[in-house]
């Protein structure tokens, strides 16, 4: 899969690429009313510990609050493939429902249609969230050199309970997915911080690819001090899936000053949902705009913001 800088002959791949171009053309200047909205498509729709319908509402909650906004509303769009069984239905509304009860958001509106079987895998969900910002955005600009690049926990917990679910791997009972709002986390540390960025559908690496390419400064980054689960790693090498590249749903990358480091990586440990809070690297002064990793035999390699995406397997 090759991309150019052409706009005329770029083709439409699995990489940000597409996804930024339109995010980039139709946004609007930020207002301090925030609305992020994105499209959960997920294989299998109903997996052990969550469903599609957890995840448009984390994903949708947690892509707002990275911005610095407090999420507040959310409106689903729901596609339902004929023939769907309406357990399955109950089991969807009853865990957005659960959803957006923990992440503090109240579901304003909601439009369903059905579609003819064989033309949906069962069920597609559009979230948006709309949400309120009383401080500066955290935008890829406030990143500095000596920024300490922190993920809030394990990655690749999601990919390799999907990919253990559909392979029969068994890991699933061993690596539940992640998914899980992120709001009240990144709240009990977002005055310090100078950016953050979820970590989904493209793994750790694409974050890094994009803040890299945005702020024009390269992160070099630690691969030993990367939080993986043995069972991710394992169940993630049967599909040939660095944890760098597999999907997360419940991780964030947050850019910190180095002298906020030590008090931010302690509110993120008291938090559930960042006990396995981590440094994995720092921002240089480099202005090439790429990611260099230092291996675990210490060696040094890079990995440039431009280069192709691995195909996502969700």
């Amino acid at each position: 899969m090759t991309y150019t800088r052409d706009r005329y002959t770029t083709q439409v791949g699995f990489g940000p690429e597409t996804r930024e171009l339109i995010a980039r053309a139709l946004a609007p200047q930020e207002p301090a009313l925030v609305v992020r909205a994105g499209t959960y498509v997920v294989d299998p729709p109903f997996f052990g510990n969550g469903d599609i319908g957890r995840l448009a509402v984390c994903g949708a909650v947690n892509d707002l609050a990275a911005t610095g906004a407090d999420p507040r509303h959310l409106a689903l769009g729901i596609v339902l493939e004929a023939g769907l069984p309406l357990d399955l239905v109950h089991r969807l509304t009853a865990s957005i429902r659960a959803a957006a009860a923990e992440a503090q958001v109240t579901v304003a509106a909601v439009d369903t249609q059905v579609v003819r079987a064989g033309e949906a895998d069962r069920v597609y969900v559009t979230a948006a969230a709309f949400g309120e910002r009383d401080g500066p955005p955290l935008g890829p600009d406030r990143v500095r050199p000596g920024d300490r690049v922190v993920v809030t926990g394990p990655l690749g917990n999601h990919a390799a309970h999907l990919v253990s679910l559909r392979d029969g791997l068994g890991y699933e009972h061993h690596v539940p997915s992640d998914c899980a709002p992120l709001g009240g986390l990144l709240r009990a540390v977002r005055a310090d911080l100078h950016h953050a960025r979820p970590v989904a559908a493209g793994g750790l690496a694409e974050v890094l690819r994009l803040t890299a390419a945005d702020r024009g400064l390269t992160l070099r980054v630690d691969e030993a001090a990367l939080p993986v689960r043995y069972e991710a790693r394992v169940a993630l090498a049967t599909r040939g899936l660095a944890p760098l590249d597999a999907a997360c749903a419940g991780c964030l990358c947050l850019f910190v000053p180095s002298d906020r480091t030590a008090p931010v990586l302690a509110a993120l440990r008291a938090h559930p949902r960042g006990r396995h809070a981590a440094v994995v690297g720092e921002v240089t002064a480099d202005p090439t705009g790429d990611v260099e990793f230092i291996t675990p035999d210490g060696t040094h390699a890079r990995m440039f913001s431009a280069g192709p995406l691995p195909e996502r397997l969700l």
